[in-house]
């Protein structure tokens, strides 16, 4: 991935940890992609595949725009400007989407190793 993610376990529930600027990934991948997973995988596939040219969602705490070459992510829950505009992130939508399924992958096996 061209952005570093830190896994920590914390009260036997896992976060990925981005830096500051990427830092609303992190609400992104346990709020919403946990939730929403087949939905929000077929949203982005969608627009990869070209079957739709962008795609816009708004989950428990994010909102999304895809597009195909980029995702801007955004917290729903902000009435504040400046706090969107510092929250607010842009990424490569085909390394988003690839680690929604890194996410989705460590989130079943934690599962099954925390039984």
């Amino acid at each position: 991935f061209f952005f570093k993610v830190v896994v920590y376990v914390v009260d036997f529930d896992f976060v990925f940890d981005f830096d500051k600027k990427l830092s609303l990934l992190s609400t992104f991948l346990s709020s919403d992609v946990t939730a929403f997973e087949d939905w929000i995988k077929s949203d982005f596939d969608k627009v990869l595949s070209g079957e739709c040219a962008t795609k816009e969602f708004f989950g428990n705490v994010c909102g999304v725009e895809i597009t195909p070459d980029t995702t801007k992510v955004f917290d729903n829950l902000t009435d504040d400007e400046e706090e969107y505009n510092n929250t607010c992130c842009k990424v490569d939508t085909k390394e988003l989407r690839l680690l929604i399924d890194v996410w989705c992958n460590e989130v079943k096996k934690f599962k099954e190793k925390n039984r």
